[in-house]
Order: C-alpha cells, then sequence, then structure tokens
C-alpha cells in the first residue's frame, strides 16, 4: 500500500483536553461514555467521573478480587429513575442493592510440559477450567481443546425491541463473573465474540491486585492475561436482536468433533488407565472421563480463543454455548374423545419456536385458579417427531407447525384445561457417570442451562445454596486405618447431591465423593496418621453452590 502525503498546511492540533471532557458525566445524563455505551457491570472508583457515581477505589467494595475469593460482592450502578425518566443519571447502589455472585474459575496454559496435543506430543497452547481446592504450590488443571464439551455455557439476555440496556440488578440475569488463572509463560490476548467485556482487575499469585491501566476501561472484546497472576473479567451475554420476521434461530447441534464420526473415541481415559499411561480428559470438577463423539446442543454458538493467529490454529479456542429462550407457543386447544376408561383430550397447540428442545404439558381443573400440574414433557426429536412417555405424537416436517399430545384421563367426567410452554436445554447433558471409574452423579458432567418460553430464566438451573456449619470428628482404629464422620447443615431445597472433597493438608491427593439430596453426614475410612482437609457442597443437574466451610482434621 502507498500512501500520498498532501502537500497542505498541516491540520490545527487535536484537542485531547476536549476529548476528556466530553467523557465525563454531565447533568443530563448525555456524557459520551454513560449516554453511549452499555452500563458497566461492576462499580468502581475509576469510573466515577464518567457516571457522576462515587464508587469505592480503595477497598473494601472496590470492585476488585483477590487472589482466594470464589465470589465477589460488588456494589452497581442503579437508574432511579428508569420507568419515568429513561436517560437520567445513575445513582450508586445502596447496601440492599449490593449483588453477589460466585467466580467462574477458569484456566491458560501453554507451551509447557502440561499442555501438548496427545496426538503428536507437540506442546501447545489450551484454554480450560481450574480445579476446585486449587491452591499455593498446587495449580490443577483441566485443560481442554476445541472438540472437548463446553465449559463456557451462557443465558443468553434478551432485550425487548428497542429497549436499550439498563443496569445490572440481579445476580441471576446471564451476567458471569470470570477468573482466569495463568500457569504458562507466554501473554495471550484472550478475545470474546458476541459480547464485550469489563475488566475488572488481576491479582498475581503474591497476591497484590493490579487494577486495570487507564486503556483498559470501559468495553473491551480482547483482554491480555499474562502468566502467573489471575485475571478476572465480568461477562454480561446482552445477544443482539434479529429480524422479527427470522421468527427466530435454530440451535447450534452438532458433533463434537464434526471432522470424526458419531461414537468414535475422543478420549478412551479407561484404556488410557489400562495402560498405565496419563489420563487425559477429565470432567470439570476433576473427575475422569471418557468421551465419544456424540450431539450437542451449542445453542448460539459462539468461541474465545486466543488471539495470536498460531495459537488459536493449535487449539488455543473454546465454543460457548448460549441460551436463548425458545418463542411460546399459541393456539393451545385440547379435543375430547373416547369413553369409560379410554377417554383422552388431545392437545394440540402450533410451535412457533425454531430452537425448543422440549415442550412442558401443563394441566389444571377447568375454571380453577389454582397453580399448574406439569402432566408431561415431551422431547423435540430431530424436530420432526414429538415423544412422550406414553403416547408417540407426530409434528410436520416443517420447523415450525402444529404439535399434538395425547393426555389418557381414564374413567373420569372431569373437565380440565391446559397450558403448553416450550424449554431450550443447552449444554451438554451426556451421562459422563461411571461407578467403576469416577464420582459423577448420575445424568451429569458438564454445565447445562434450561431456559423457556415463558421468560422465567432456568428452568432446572435454579441457584443453590451452600452448605454451612461443617463439622467433623475423627476416631483411630488402629495404626492404619481412621473413621472421618462429617455433618453439615442442608440450607437448599432444590440439590440433587453433594460433593464431598477431600485433600491432605497440604493440597494433595483430591478425592471427592457424593452423596443424595436431602442427606447432611457422611463416613469415610482414612488412613491414620495423616492430616485432612475436607469440604462440601451442593448441586443439581444443572449448577452448584459455592464450597462451605473448609474442615481440618488432624
Amino acid at each position: 500500500m502507498q500512501i500520498k502525503v498532501a502537500d497542505t498546511a498541516p491540520a490545527p492540533a487535536f484537542d485531547v483536553g476536549k476529548l476528556s471532557t466530553a467523557f465525563n458525566h454531565t447533568a443530563d445524563g448525555k456524557g459520551v461514555f454513560e449516554a453511549g455505551q452499555k452500563p458497566i457491570i461492576v462499580g468502581q472508583g475509576e469510573y466515577n467521573s464518567a457516571y457522576g457515581t462515587s464508587f469505592r477505589t480503595a477497598l473494601p467494595r472496590n470492585g476488585t478480587v483477590q487472589i482466594y475469593d470464589t465470589s465477589l460482592t460488588f456494589d452497581r450502578l442503579v437508574d432511579p429513575d428508569a420507568d419515568t425518566a429513561p436517560g437520567a443519571p445513575f445513582t450508586t447502589s445502596t447496601v440492599a442493592e449490593r449483588l453477589t455472585t460466585d467466580l467462574k474459575p477458569k484456566m491458560i496454559q501453554d507451551e509447557m510440559g502440561e499442555a501438548f496435543e496427545q496426538e503428536y506430543g507437540r506442546m501447545s497452547g489450551f484454554l480450560g477450567v481450574e480445579t476446585p481446592n486449587a491452591q499455593a504450590g498446587l495449580q490443577n488443571m483441566i485443560l481442554y481443546g476445541f472438540s472437548m464439551p463446553p465449559t463456557e455455557v451462557l443465558d443468553g439476555i434478551e432485550l425487548p425491541p428497542g429497549m436499550e440496556a439498563t443496569p445490572i440488578s440481579s445476580a441471576a440475569d446471564g451476567t458471569q463473573i470470570w477468573k482466569f488463572t495463568h500457569n504458562g509463560v507466554d501473554t495471550h490476548p484472550i478475545h470474546f465474540h458476541l459480547y464485550d467485556v469489563q475488566l475488572l482487575n488481576r491479582v498475581g499469585w503474591d497476591g497484590i491486585v493490579r487494577k486495570p491501566e487507564a486503556t483498559e476501561l470501559g468495553w473491551k472484546d480482547t483482554v491480555r492475561i499474562s502468566p502467573l497472576e489471575d485475571t478476572i473479567v465480568a461477562v454480561r451475554p446482552i445477544i443482539p436482536p434479529i429480524p422479527e420476521e427470522w421468527g427466530g434461530l435454530p440451535n447450534s447441534v452438532r458433533l463434537l468433533d464434526p471432522s470424526m464420526p458419531a461414537g468414535a473415541y475422543l478420549a478412551n481415559t479407561t484404556q488410557q488407565e489400562a495402560l498405565g499411561l496419563p489420563l487425559m480428559a477429565f470432567n470439570p470438577d476433576g473427575e475422569p472421563i471418557d468421551v465419544l463423539n456424540h450431539y450437542v446442543n451449542f445453542g448460539w454458538e459462539y468461541v474465545l480463543h486466543c488471539h495470536i493467529l498460531s495459537h488459536e490454529e493449535m487449539d488455543m479456542m473454546r465454543s460457548q454455548a448460549v441460551a436463548v429462550n425458545p418463542t411460546a407457543p399459541t393456539g393451545i386447544d385440547y379435543v375430547p374423545s373416547g369413553n369409560g376408561r379410554n377417554r383422552i383430550n388431545t392437545v394440540t397447540w402450533t410451535d412457533n419456536s425454531k430452537n425448543e428442545t422440549a415442550f412442558v404439558i401443563e394441566r389444571r381443573v377447568e375454571g380453577s385458579t389454582g397453580p399448574w400440574s406439569e402432566i408431561a414433557m415431551v422431547q423435540t426429536e430431530d424436530r420432526v417427531n414429538l415423544t412422550s412417555l406414553s403416547t408417540a405424537t407426530t409434528e410436520t416436517g416443517a420447523a415450525t407447525g402444529e404439535a399434538t399430545y395425547v393426555d389418557a384421563i381414564g374413567n373420569t367426567n372431569t373437565l380440565y384445561e391446559y397450558n403448553v410452554y416450550a424449554i431450550n436445554t443447552v449444554g451438554d447433558t451426556w451421562d459422563y457417570s461411571d461407578p467403576a471409574f469416577n464420582n459423577i452423579p448420575p445424568g451429569g458432567g458438564f454445565p447445562t442451562i434450561t431456559v423457556d418460553s415463558r421468560g422465567t430464566g432456568q428452568v432446572a438451573g435454579d441457584p443453590v445454596d451452600a452448605p454451612t456449619g461443617l463439622t467433623g470428628t475423627l476416631t483411630v482404629k488402629n495404626k492404619k486405618t481412621s473413621t472421618v464422620n462429617l455433618s453439615w447443615t442442608d440450607n437448599s431445597d432444590n440439590e440433587t447431591g453433594f460433593l464431598i472433597q477431600r485433600t491432605n493438608s497440604d493440597g494433595t491427593n483430591l478425592v471427592n465423593a457424593t452423596v443424595g439430596a436431602g442427606t447432611s453426614t457422611f463416613t469415610q475410612t482414612v488412613t491414620s496418621g495423616v492430616a485432612y482437609l475436607y469440604r462440601v457442597h451442593a448441586f443439581s443437574d444443572t449448577t452448584q453452590s459455592s464450597w462451605s466451610n473448609t474442615l481440618a482434621l488432624p
């Protein structure tokens, strides 16, 4: 490319001061940043000039994360006149308006002995997750190639047509905070597709907090992540609007590795163990797994990756699975038929969605104002056949159309009314549990999110309250074995089980165990003469709580 410079008088010098002033808060709320950018997620004092707010710049509650933090409580922007005066200046949240969210542990490792691709043994760079209970001297990392199941699963935030983004008001609106731990040697520019992120801070493994540089304030689509420190970003996945006439978008449902046949091993960990070779595949909790090539619903599929070309090509890239609410069905009706014990109600509705994975059919007595009772969840099979546990039903071969469900009501004269809504479950639902190989609860393995056409967010992923008050006793049987008896307070009413995690007092020898829902005790035989650390968290089918207190046993 050739650049020719005109032989004319130079333009006036650029006024940097005027530009800086334009970004400052104004009384009418029309400063360049506050009026032209989406509201920040986490309140930090460095944004006070842009918003006219009074966020703290020093601890506590200055919007930064410390090295051992597993959650963040933060102040946020508040729009006090959102309904009456859109665009009015923001204010700082009060104590009652603060939010708390858990940190999602992420991991980077590059070109060292721990990061290599298995087929040829070449050093590489990978993204992944940090395993639970990582600590100084024990950075437990799980590295994933692009073809491994998704660990970045997000609840997409959908705005009504014409509506601008308002400040975050609920920690459960789909926002996540990611804490990247980098145990490698290179600095990587990590690039996020679909959304921009707010860089909160970096914290070195020496515990020193490093705030963003001036050029890193505001929204960024790329953040540099350097070795031997944690980099924390806030993610709010506001999805772009699509034309209404499109009628939504279908999910990205594909094989984990489209270049391989379905059923092929992507990771044969059982065989690796039998041959005495290193184990290469784990779920996010650190449990060994076999991975067979299978179909996964990635929802709206985007990626995050290192923006160094050679690194993203060497597999330093991960899919992000974004769940978007399906469109609600309409025209819900039913037709009674049959007699005696063979009476049925044939429920019909119009399927308006291109991305549902199932329909939920509800029923109540006609004229009742009481709650609906779920009578069936009908899976969408290849968007052609709808199948319930008891009755086969069909849908037109088109992406949308009429759908039916047959409710066998039996010998009753009761009149009913029906409701139907669509759900969309995004993420890898494969059952990785194997009692002979790992401690994964049946039906679980990787994170999933379920959203529905009612806009109620996660159906099966509601937050699970963490257990508290973990206590325990140690009974010495003999010189070789002892018995540990643990107990805790179950604070949740929607868990499907508890994960008990044990390490030696120095953080080595991680061992996991699980118990079922409603259980608040656990007994285990251990080796005498070894000091242990225990902690517990609750989990459901799609999410998990934060950890309980850590219990040290001598």
